[in-house]
């Protein structure tokens, strides 16, 4: 039932004393929801954590909170649920506030995914559709850091996580019903393990990085490290260390100089940054391995497999009611088509309850010669 604010208790809990006193009184499944401002910082900023136990929202102060012990513990203990919807950017914060990975995550948003065609369904639309309850969402751009939180603030940061465990109740029975509690559990490990990006990793996300060969890929990895590991020390977005697009231009150099800088940056960028773009550039190899090439984009005959692969996912995400991007999202199914290439197998992704409901199929297109 939608809640009433006369049946709600709302406290704000700003002392390290009055957090463990909260802990310490919820029940086994809590909502838990963060609002944080992300606009000059590489980490986000927490401004908010929100957490509803029963008929009780605790609004926790992280500008003056100094002991997130008893939280830590909480987030971490198997035996609790911590119910949340579109977890990733809040599982994000509580690593970089807190450096923990919360255990035993039920995400609203996926779970929808599986019992509807909704594959990015708002919390708002959720709620309304499950409950009837029509919310303002007019905050959520806001300044989450000013104290005190306007009386509009602190409605939106309530109804974040006040209905959120009635909806998680009419999602659990959902997936129950519909055979398919496995099925999400099976994704919600894997979406619940947030790992930090590996900054040796980031290269792979650069625009037309594939162009560039052996040598050139190389200089790229290491430049890459360089600006994410700068960018994560002084705490700004990669954009205001160096474009990607530039780290792209340098990796393609013969060498790099400060007169070659000269001609991309401006002087105050090369004066801050330009010895240790310098120093990244040549310095040896942040990996034990030869890089590998990156994939080239698909060809004519690929691109038509992987249309077929893909029509055939949707039909059958049609035909159990699931959303379509669960079976047939583009990465995941040229991953598939590219592993199938190069093992004669379908790719990790599409074992599981995947290989169950489009594992053959799948190998049907793709092992149709041409």
């Amino acid at each position: 039932m939608p809640y009433r604010e006369e049946d709600t208790s709302i406290y704000w809990i700003d002392t390290d004393s009055q957090l463990a006193q909260a802990v310490a009184s919820w029940s086994p499944v809590v909502a838990l929801d963060t609002e944080f401002i992300r606009t000059n910082t590489f980490y986000p900023i927490p401004g908010l954590y929100q957490v509803a136990s029963g008929t009780d929202v605790f609004l926790l102060d992280p500008l003056t909170i100094e002991d997130w012990q008893p939280l830590k513990e909480y987030l971490l203990d198997p035996d609790t649920c911590k119910v949340m919807h579109a977890c990733l950017e809040d599982l994000e914060l509580i690593f970089a506030h807190l450096r923990i990975v919360p255990s035993n995550v039920f995400d609203t948003q996926l779970a929808n995914a599986y019992v509807s065609e909704d594959y990015s369904l708002s919390y708002a639309r959720l709620v309304e559709q499950s409950l009837g309850v029509l919310l303002d969402k007019q905050q959520t751009r806001s300044d989450w850091l000013q104290r005190p939180l306007s009386d509009d603030q602190l409605r939106y940061a309530v109804d974040d996580v006040v209905h959120l465990t009635a909806v998680y109740k009419q999602m659990l029975q959902r997936l129950t019903d519909q055979q398919r509690w496995s099925w999400f559990q099976e994704d919600m490990q894997l979406r619940a393990a947030y790992v930090e990006p590996e900054p040796l990793l980031y290269y792979r996300q650069v625009k037309r990085a594939w162009q560039l060969n052996e040598v050139q890929l190389s200089a790229l990895q290491k430049l890459c490290a360089w600006r994410e590991n700068t960018a994560r020390r002084l705490d700004v977005p990669r954009n205001r260390v160096i474009w990607d697009e530039h780290l792209l231009a340098f990796a393609q150099l013969p060498a790099l100089t400060e007169s070659t800088l000269a001609n991309f940056l401006p002087a105050a960028v090369v004066r801050r940054f330009g010895a240790q773009l310098i120093e990244a550039y040549e310095s040896e190899s942040g990996s034990d391995s030869t890089i590998e090439l990156l994939d080239r984009p698909l060809s004519p005959s690929q691109g038509a497999r992987l249309k077929a692969l893909r029509d055939v996912a949707r039909e059958v995400a049609a035909a159990f009611g699931l959303a379509p991007e669960l079976l047939a999202r583009k990465k995941d199914v040229e991953a598939c088509l590219r592993h199938f290439n190069a093992t004669g197998e379908l790719s990790e992704n599409y074992g599981g309850w995947r290989g169950e409901v489009v594992g053959n199929r799948f190998l049907s297109v793709l092992e149709t010669a041409g």
